[in-house]
């Protein structure tokens, strides 16, 4: 963002637009090298619908609970002595 271009927003704008997740992401994605940091709209717009399809899966994941491990005896798998660790 540039005074000069005209695509500037102050920070309490970028919030109200975006929300503090997105901003959080995109400010995070902006500055990884030795160049200037650069807020772009369009990551901050990936970033919610990022942040969108995440809480949309675990819905979907969680709904069917039936779905996943049910097991009565503690039968370990490899990513349980992984984690276990």
């Amino acid at each position: 963002m540039s005074k000069s271009t005209g695509n500037f927003m102050t920070l309490s704008e970028a919030l109200d637009t975006f929300g503090a997740d997105a901003m959080r992401l995109c400010l995070a994605d902006s500055g990884d090298s030795i160049e200037d940091a650069n807020f772009l709209l369009t990551v901050a717009d990936s970033a919610i619908l990022r942040i969108y399809n995440v809480i949309e899966w675990t819905k979907e994941v969680l709904g069917d609970l039936s779905a996943l491990r049910q097991s009565a005896t503690p039968e370990f798998e490899f990513q349980d002595s992984y984690f276990q660790k």
